[in-house]
């Protein structure tokens, strides 16, 4: 009785004419886990150690919907609806993640919507544990994890290379690179109306076998009036990324540099100008994964912090599509650096003290 009370409850969450599409996938993720952060160094401090259980630790649970229509000639019609669940307080369904609709055929593919973040998708690339765990490093940089309202063409492949090109105008997010935690307070963007910036990026890659090489460009620029007396305004924010990794079979190698400029309106030169660089590892022992990484962030500008992370973890994997993991990070802050341990990579989820230890289980469907 249970079991159909529950295929009852689906086929009411859908309607009939999405049944009626054979190429309606449903998808998504429950991942859940039990996390102890705590510890004092360079700024952070006063911090209690804190010890509690968590949804998405290794990565964040989602249900999906997806699916194409093929129009003939090649020609295909696509579109994905992915939303944020938490499978630990009743909070329904979260925001709206990677969610498009658009275009596909042989001169590649065009989407429109709320998409994931190129920059961020190249760290979680590269980052051994991708965007989540304690262990991570992506966690200590600013990140856009999705842009909204944005339109991308994403190029064929072609010996190996491909490209993507995204805009996104009205931004709508009176931080879009997520910068509050890493440059202090008192800074502002624009003229407080960020519907008037807009997000330029450029990507090329390279996959072909064991070696993946990823370069990417963006640019956000806030074109609204400045207040009378606004000292340090965010004018125009640069960032350029640069990733590769080698499988050798036994161990996955890779390494990332980016630097982050944001240039200021109303004030002298540079608000902050931020390198960043990380090494990681990962290595298939049977079904089991250890992963290691280790990388430092500096502003040479206006905060002058510096904040070092290494991170050491693994998972085994039950099946396919089930794992349990764990992962252990320690940051490191010199100077008036005040970075603290996350286990979002978006640099959104709260951070508390500078060691921490996580643990989980994760199944896909």
């Amino acid at each position: 009785m249970q079991k159909k009370i529950i295929a009852l409850a689906l086929a009411g969450l859908a309607s009939s004419a999405a049944f009626a599409q054979s190429n309606v996938t449903i998808y998504g993720r429950a991942d859940y886990g039990f996390m102890k952060r705590g510890h004092n160094d360079g700024a952070v401090q006063g911090v209690e150690t804190k010890n509690e259980f968590a949804s998405g630790l290794q990565a964040g649970s989602r249900i999906g919907f997806k699916g194409a229509e093929d129009l003939g000639n090649g020609l295909k019609a696509i579109f994905q609806y992915e939303f944020g669940t938490s499978i630990d307080v009743n909070s329904g369904l979260a925001a709206t993640r990677n969610a498009y609709v658009g275009l596909t055929g042989g001169f590649g593919t065009i989407v429109g919507g709320r998409l994931d973040g190129v920059r961020y998708g190249i760290f979680n690339k590269y980052d051994a544990f991708g965007g989540g765990n304690i262990g991570n490093f992506t966690q200590m940089t600013a990140q856009v994890d999705r842009a909204d309202n944005a339109v991308a063409y994403i190029s064929p492949t072609f010996a190996g290379f491909n490209a993507v090109l995204a805009y996104s105008t009205h931004i709508g997010n009176s931080n879009p690179l997520g910068l509050g935690a890493q440059e202090g307070s008192g800074t502002v963007f624009g003229d407080g109306n960020d519907g008037d910036a807009v997000l330029n990026t450029v990507m090329v890659a390279y996959n072909n076998g064991p070696i993946s090489v990823s370069a990417d460009w963006e640019r956000v620029n806030f074109t609204g009036g400045v207040a009378a007396g606004t000292a340090s305004v965010f004018d125009d924010v640069t960032v350029m990324t640069l990733g590769a990794s080698y499988d050798f079979g036994v161990v996955k190698l890779s390494a990332l540099y980016d630097n982050l400029e944001i240039e200021g309106r109303n004030a002298a030169g540079t608000l902050a100008d931020i390198d960043t660089w990380f090494v990681s590892a990962s290595a298939p022992i049977g079904k089991f994964v250890v992963k290691a990484t280790y990388g430092q962030t500096e502003d040479d500008e206006a905060t002058a912090a510096k904040g070092k992370k290494w991170g050491i973890g693994g998972q085994y994997n039950l099946s396919k599509r089930t794992n349990i993991y764990a992962s252990y990070g320690s940051i490191s802050n010199e100077r008036n650096a005040a970075f603290q341990i996350s286990p979002a990579a978006n640099s959104q989820g709260a951070g508390v003290g500078t060691r921490g230890f996580d643990m989980g289980i994760a199944h896909n469907f």
